[in-house]
């Protein structure tokens, strides 16, 4: 009976203990609001770099002469129809998605 008066006693103290560390460590949003502030950086700079992805790819379609593009294709097909159809297809799922997004 003594025992576990004991083990009870130690599991409350222990009890306390746990909830005393979860208080202090829910108010203490420090280290949680330097992981979000990481996290938003980390965010920004993917997308920057995502971005100027686009607009480098639009100012080359603007000033891509498309006699040139297609022969440039058709060279691709010819050299490696496999891997173009490959990149083809993930291009069309891509953008699937992406207009398939839009719409909801």
């Amino acid at each position: 009976g003594e025992r576990a008066g004991q083990l009870k006693d130690s599991l409350a103290d222990k009890l306390e203990t746990g909830a005393d560390s979860l208080r202090k460590h829910s108010t203490d949003t420090a280290s949680l609001d330097s992981a979000v502030s990481t996290t938003k950086e980390k965010v920004a700079g993917a997308s920057d770099r995502v971005a100027t992805g686009m607009e480098q790819t639009a100012d080359w379609l603007r000033s891509a002469d498309m006699a040139s593009i297609q022969r440039g294709l058709e060279k691709q097909v010819k050299e490696s129809p496999g891997r173009t159809l490959l990149i083809a297809a993930g291009i069309g799922y891509l953008l699937g998605r992406a207009l398939k997004g839009k719409d909801t």
